[in-house]
């Protein structure tokens, strides 16, 4: 029984309901440059066995032991799908907090994944998909992929000048743990029933990484969740709630340091510029280490260039208009 219609936004997600069982059918487009398609079903599999199983779902094997189908172009796959909230109320700290906890979660119980598995080719993924030190490591590549995506020179520049004074401070800091990244913790990907997050979605960009990328990401996304005004006070609380449920303390230079890494390294890759510039911005203000001339030509509050208009991100690619 078909219970509603595909919803497009770079891959094809159907529900359906089988012998009073509700699933999700999911399309993905075979992209070169992206993680290997098996290690998110490898990643999966793994963490069902742990008590993360709780909030992230295996895809059904196939009768042909596969967890996915070959199409020319895509790939399909089939997942139980989760109830859940259509509009979650992201202002709630319970909200906030209970995400958190559950990202710590996931960190914690991904010991048990070999790291082999985690470890993605060292060369050909696209720059969207680059961990830390890549992004650190070849500022030049990401300043020649921003151009030949038309963005605009002060973008550039910006990204630029902020990704070489990272690598100086970088230098010294404890960036926690390596280990299992979902690398896209965005409010789209945690599913929400009341002031819970069910379910942790969209695993096609998870691989070895620091991990408190993840939390950095995922305050910076929560922190914009009303565009008129950061609420920096959640993601204090995304914070807050993450060291104590890890037991790990996040130093405040490196907090600082992992915020103005994700606002920048977004700022090149996304196809959201305008929310990324407003994110760089704000972020200078809070914790400083970022002289003001960095910012001052590009994100003024009435004019932040933009490469394209969209409703929410997702993690397809758009060619020469950018991703993310």
């Amino acid at each position: 029984m078909f219970l509603g219609p595909p919803q497009r936004h770079y891959s094809l997600h159907y529900t359906y309901l089988q012998a009073g069982q509700a699933y999700v059918a999911s399309e993905v487009r075979k992209e070169p440059g992206r993680v290997p398609f098996h290690l998110q079903f490898a990643i999966l599999q793994s963490l069902g066995t742990t008590a993360a199983g709780s909030i992230v779902r295996s895809p059904i094997t196939t009768r042909l032991g596969q967890h996915w189908v070959n199409g020319f172009r895509n790939r399909w796959f089939v997942r139980p799908y989760t109830e859940h909230d259509s509009a979650p109320d992201w202002l709630s700290t319970h909200l906030v907090a209970d995400a958190a906890r559950k990202l710590a979660l996931i960190h914690w119980t991904s010991s048990v994944i070999d790291a082999d598995v985690l470890r993605p080719p060292e060369h050909g993924l696209r720059i969207y998909d680059w961990g830390m030190f890549d992004v650190l490591r070849h500022p030049t590549d990401i300043v020649i992929d921003m151009r030949a995506r038309g963005r605009p020179p002060e973008h550039i520049r910006a990204v630029h000048a902020g990704l070489t004074r990272l690598r100086v401070a970088r230098m010294g800091l404890n960036l926690g743990p390596e280990g299992l990244t979902h690398h896209d913790v965005r409010t789209e990907n945690l599913l929400v029933r009341g002031d819970k997050v069910v379910e942790i979605v969209d695993w096609d960009r998870a691989y070895w990484d620091f991990q408190w990328y993840d939390v950095s990401l995922a305050a910076l996304h929560i922190a914009y969740c009303r565009s008129t005004v950061l609420r920096w006070d959640l993601a204090d609380a995304f914070v807050d709630a993450y060291q104590a449920e890890s037991q790990c303390e996040i130093p405040p230079d490196a907090l600082g340091w992992l915020f103005r890494f994700t606002a920048v390294r977004n700022l090149a890759v996304s196809r959201s510029p305008e929310k990324w510039a407003r994110l760089v911005r704000g972020v200078e203000e809070r914790w400083g280490g970022v002289p003001s001339g960095f910012v001052g030509d590009f994100v003024a509050e009435d004019q932040v260039a933009a490469d394209v208009d969209v409703a929410a991100e997702d993690g397809g690619s758009l060619g020469a208009v950018g991703v993310g």
